[in-house]
């Protein structure tokens, strides 16, 4: 079973103290080559911007963001 972006997104916020762009680009083993920022910003980017505002990942400053316990009961979830 493929795991979606969200269930993604969160387990790296959950093994982080706090993710950026170059976190995620590392815990998700997705080079620069493979994708360019453009499409980094529009899906996964998207997703965390999503779940910061359904109250899963606090932004810490722009573009870095942590784990809720929110979010962590919901990743318990997947």
């Amino acid at each position: 079973m493929t795991k979606t972006w969200k269930e993604r997104v969160l387990n790296a916020a959950s093994k982080e103290n706090t993710i950026t762009r170059q976190v995620l680009r590392r815990r998700l083993r997705i080079p620069a080559t493979e994708m360019d920022n453009v499409y980094f910003n529009d899906t996964i980017g998207r997703t965390a911007r999503h779940l910061y505002a359904d109250g899963y990942l606090k932004r810490t400053e722009r573009g870095s963001y942590k784990i809720t316990p929110r979010g962590k009961k919901a990743l318990a979830g997947f």
